[in-house]
């Protein structure tokens, strides 16, 4: 269910997980780098002047971890000014059931099943609620999500 060009809600809210697998690449990239700097032995001769290509490579992998940990820092801080936004709109919700259920799925990342178990209700009606939730979602939310898609 969307509007003409709109975004339909799970697309929206699907968007923390997204940003969450971005930030973990990125950290894994990181790491790999930190591996490659440290694996790197610098020369033991100290008569030479000129560096060697081990040195280069030992301050590029430096480098290139400096300027990966300041886009995780970017991201990361996107991620929580996004995550902030969608708690208020998902709390903008009339019904408990629906808020709870956005809110495990969404933004904790949990199975329909597991929210399902915690919220204390049977896995079927989950499913509906779930489904229910989505659309009222949409309906409170339709400009916003409209501008998304269009923007």
């Amino acid at each position: 269910m969307k509007g003409a060009d709109g975004m339909t809600a799970k697309e929206y809210l699907s968007e923390l997980q997204f940003m969450k697998t971005r930030i973990g690449q990125l950290q894994e990239q990181k790491q790999m780098f930190l591996e490659m700097a440290t694996s790197i032995t610098a020369p033991v001769n100290p008569v030479k002047v000129q560096t060697t290509p081990k040195v280069d490579r030992m301050a590029d992998a430096v480098a290139k971890m400096a300027d990966i940990e300041k886009h995780i820092d970017e991201e990361v801080a996107a991620y929580y000014e996004h995550e902030c936004q969608v708690m208020q709109q998902i709390q903008a919700l009339h019904k408990v059931k629906y808020v709870q259920m956005l809110f495990k799925v969404y933004v904790q990342n949990k199975s329909i099943y597991v929210a399902a178990k915690e919220i204390d209700i049977s896995y079927t009606y989950a499913i509906e609620i779930h489904k229910k939730a989505l659309a009222e979602f949409e309906k409170v939310h339709a400009d916003m999500l409209n501008e998304r898609k269009a923007g």
